[in-house]
């Protein structure tokens, strides 16, 4: 295994071990309680936040500009002798009442790139593009329904799902390294979910 893999790995590991913790004191004042409803971004920062009060896993850098533009990857790990990017979405098919989100499906698969926002799968192919340099890692933060009637939204299914687009799509070498599960969070359709790791790669 690469420390690249492994890396990313122990990254949605750490993030599902705090995500229960940190749901625990999230409010919203909109939105029920819990780190479900809030947004891609404050969740990051939550998350980060809460890693910071112990071990980290390496070193993680947040909002560093890519070497060829001016946008800026979400996350960068240094670790022994290499630093990987890493973009992160939230994958969130569902909105606080319970009803499916029609904009989330855009935004994880779309793979038409727009000028003000852009999806995981387009995301994909801005990192394997980059300076920065391969491998390079995609991370999903998905919630779960509980009692989900849609089959095909399992964090497996998305897992796979995803990794098909991206090589149908832009034939790039891209692997599910991990699927970190967490549970017990106290939304009513945000109950659960898992934490999913993509790394990019030459083939």
């Amino acid at each position: 295994m690469s420390n690249q893999k492994a890396a990313l790995q122990q990254l949605a590991r750490d993030f599902a071990a705090v995500i229960p913790g940190v749901d625990q004191e999230a409010e919203h004042d909109r939105w029920d309680p819990g780190i479900g409803p809030f947004e891609e971004e404050k969740q990051l920062e939550m998350i980060l936040d809460e890693l910071a009060e112990g071990p980290r896993p390496g070193h993680i850098e947040t909002e560093e500009q890519y070497p060829d533009s001016r946008k800026r990857c979400d996350l960068v790990i240094t670790g022994d002798g290499f630093r990987m990017p890493i973009e992160a979405k939230l994958l969130r098919f569902r909105r606080d009442n319970g009803n499916i989100d029609p904009n989330m499906y855009k935004s994880v698969f779309s793979p038409f790139p727009e000028r003000s926002s852009s999806s995981l799968l387009t995301d994909s192919r801005k990192l394997y593009e980059s300076g920065f340099g391969l491998p390079a890692g995609l991370l999903g933060l998905y919630y779960e329904k509980d009692r989900e009637e849609y089959d095909q939204l399992t964090a497996d299914r998305i897992a796979e799902k995803f990794q098909q687009d991206v090589s149908f799509w832009y034939d790039i070498g891209i692997e599910t390294v991990t699927i970190e599960r967490f549970e017990g969070l106290r939304h009513q359709h945000f109950g659960h979910g898992a934490v999913i790791g993509w790394i990019l790669r030459d083939e």
